[in-house]
């Protein structure tokens, strides 16, 4: 803008000097001199056109480098669930053991019970043969037999009572390896399992680390993107100036190459004007007509309707957030330049058929629904995600199915697709913004979409 300041000055001294001439004096220098300004201005448009396009091609490479990152971030989404998934799996799992280790030590309480008792057992026993003498009161009980009957019975005890010691012994050892081998199992299989779910977490962490390096990469882009944009803007705002003042100067040119040319032929030029002023009569008469069978024929299809075949609403995904509805994503968040138009694009723009399902892409409360001039028909849902509040709007719908106050779930139904608004074609525009509407981010940064 500064550079063209001295230019459109010096065009606007020669304009001043070309009306303060008047008809008589006349110069080739002139004419010569606005040819000249009109080159030097036609230069520095195409600079100015130049770096346009050169502001254009980075915007553009900007933009394809962020659509490989933002599928990128798709894809750890989709990684990052299915590690929550397995790490919920495995904290059930985790608690299955738990109880099972609850169940363990009930067991291993009242096995030790009964290996307490048997040691007692032991200790009296062996606390007995001590006081008859060991062996020697087995052969006390045989000779103290009254009869043979007597002493076979007597012999038939003394082989039962040791039996039962050497029974009693045997059970205390195998209880007691029952008892370590089941303390080991117990042990072995939770650290197992608390093991993986380290492993699981450090996995999922990693994740996380990847993905905030990749939105530290696309903040630096989106950055870099509104540089571009506004030093494109300047551009744009030189370029139109420049090519105002051009065209201020080519109707100077002409108008001093006919005060020119007037003196020469002034009855040509009658007649001449004359018959271009037929021309455009005639011209404005077919123009007039042609308009009025453009309209007739507008009239005619305006009752015309356009039916459609809805597709089915999206899958619910794990998480906070899910899909608002199915179809292809046809423009990013970000700078786009339309056949209408350039702009910065506040949202994610999913196309699909007309009647589509749009489903609320996290829990939250409806706090505004209507219709807009560009959003055409709307709903607005405010959300708490973590104590943060944010916002998400949805718009071109052709029906709202929720209303102002709504509390509203992950996935349920609450519109569908439209082309209401200033729209193209089918399809949902959808915004995030972090805290209350007024900071649109990128939404594919936080919704698996």
């Amino acid at each position: 803008m500064k550079q063209s300041k001295p230019l459109i000055a010096t065009v606007a001294a020669t304009m001043a000097l070309s009306f303060g001439l008047g008809t008589t004096g006349v110069s080739a220098s002139k004419l010569n001199d606005l040819q000249n300004q009109q080159q030097q201005i036609e230069q520095k448009k195409n600079e100015l056109n130049r770096g346009i396009q050169e502001k254009a091609s980075n915007i553009k490479a900007n933009s394809e480098k962020m659509d490989k990152l933002l599928a990128q971030i798709k894809d750890l989404h989709g990684k990052i669930e299915t590690k929550q998934n397995e790490i919920a799996q495995l904290e059930q799992e985790i608690e299955v053991t738990k109880a099972e280790i609850e169940a363990l030590r009930a067991s291993i309480k009242e096995l030790e019970q009964k290996i307490a008792d048997r040691d007692a057992l032991l200790r009296d026993r062996i606390r007995a043969m001590q006081v008859t003498g060991g062996s020697t009161s087995y052969i006390d009980v045989l000779l103290g037999a009254s009869s043979f009957s007597d002493f076979i019975d007597r012999v038939s005890a003394v082989n039962t009572l040791r039996e039962a010691d050497r029974q009693i012994i045997a059970e205390q050892k195998a209880d007691k390896a029952t008892l370590e081998d089941q303390k080991k199992q117990v042990e072995d299989k939770l650290a197992s399992q608390e093991e993986n779910k380290k492993k699981l977490e450090a996995a999922k962490a990693e994740l996380d680390r990847q993905k905030q390096e990749l939105d530290g990469l696309i903040s630096q882009l989106e950055a870099e993107q509104q540089r571009l944009e506004k030093e494109q803007s300047s551009l744009q705002a030189e370029y139109s100036e420049a090519h105002e003042m051009s065209s201020e100067l080519t109707q100077q040119i002409v108008a001093e190459q006919e005060r020119l040319a007037e003196i020469a032929r002034k009855a040509e030029e009658e007649r001449k004007r004359k018959e271009a002023e037929a021309r455009k009569q005639a011209a404005a008469a077919a123009a007039s007509k042609q308009a009025e069978s453009n309209r007739k024929a507008a009239a005619s299809s305006s009752g015309s309707s356009v039916g459609y075949t809805s597709a089915p609403a999206p899958a619910v995904s794990g998480g906070t957030w899910t899909r608002p509805a199915s179809g292809r994503i046809t423009s990013t968040f970000g700078y786009r330049n339309l056949s209408w138009a350039s702009s910065n694009h506040a949202g994610v723009d999913i196309a699909n058929a007309t009647g589509t399902p749009i489903v609320a892409a996290g829990n939250g409360i409806v706090s505004s629904t209507g219709s807009h001039r560009t959003l055409g028909n709307y709903i607005m849902i405010t959300h708490s995600v973590n104590g943060q509040t944010m916002t998400t709007v949805y718009g071109h719908l052709s029906s709202i199915n929720t209303s102002k106050g709504a509390q509203v779930s992950k996935g349920q139904m609450i519109g569908r697709m439209g082309s209401t608004g200033r729209s193209s074609g089918p399809h949902l525009h959808f915004e995030v913004h972090i805290g209350t509407y007024g900071n649109p981010v990128n939404p594919m940064r936080y919704v698996p979409l």
